[in-house]
């Protein structure tokens, strides 16, 4: 039996990503340039020779939209697993992505120490929705290939739950619009581990770091 893979997709810009702002779950839309990202992601993933067994995303409009332009399937065909939503950060959305406010600054500075307000998640459940969706994945989708519509934090936290990153650092590890997580399931551990991250916005390609 072939390897399962994931491929892990952020959705393409959108105006609040152009004015900074904190999306969260707000369902926020792609903008032209996101759409021209995604079809760039589209031919990036067909230059690659990839191809998808099972598509499934995030229900917000902007990975959405993104998984089906990349995937070529409509939006109504492919499922949705709100354990793939962006991370609800509850007050802060719709305001400045910048350290400025306590709250902010603990979030991007200090995640280890963020300490969420009403209504917020914390790193830890968004943590664990992302183990429980790996954990599901492994069992469901044995041996295919997988495109996965997601967003920028709840990829970060998918790397810390993978291995791949301690959360402190998490704000380091750039996750462009239309990047892509490459993880591969190892069958004797039953676990995923990152192959490549791959920023195929800019055609840059990074090979995956070890983690002990």
């Amino acid at each position: 039996m072939k390897s399962m893979k994931l491929y892990i997709l952020r959705h393409g810009e959108t105006n609040w990503n152009t004015r900074h702002l904190f999306q969260g779950q707000t369902n926020t839309n792609l903008n032209d340039a996101g759409i021209s990202q995604a079809k760039a992601c589209r031919e990036r993933v067909r230059e690659m020779g990839l191809t998808f067994d099972y598509v499934v995303s995030s229900p917000l409009d902007r990975a959405l939209t993104t998984a089906s332009i990349v995937s070529g399937l409509p939006k109504e065909s492919i499922p949705t697993d709100k354990r793939l939503m962006e991370m609800n950060f509850g007050a802060l959305d719709a305001t400045p992505f910048t350290a400025e406010s306590p709250l902010a600054n603990t979030l991007l500075n200090h995640p280890s120490k963020y300490v969420a307000g009403p209504g917020a998640e914390t790193y830890e459940q968004v943590i664990a929705r992302a183990d429980s969706f790996f954990a599901d994945m492994a069992k469901t989708r044995p041996g295919e290939s997988v495109l996965v519509g997601a967003h920028g934090c709840i990829m970060r936290c998918m790397l810390v739950d993978l291995g791949y990153l301690d959360l402190d650092e998490i704000w380091h590890q750039g996750i462009g619009n239309c990047t892509i997580i490459e993880a591969e399931l190892d069958g004797e551990k039953g676990k995923f581990h990152v192959v490549r991250i791959d920023e195929t916005r800019d055609f840059v390609h990074t090979t995956a770091k070890t983690k002990e």
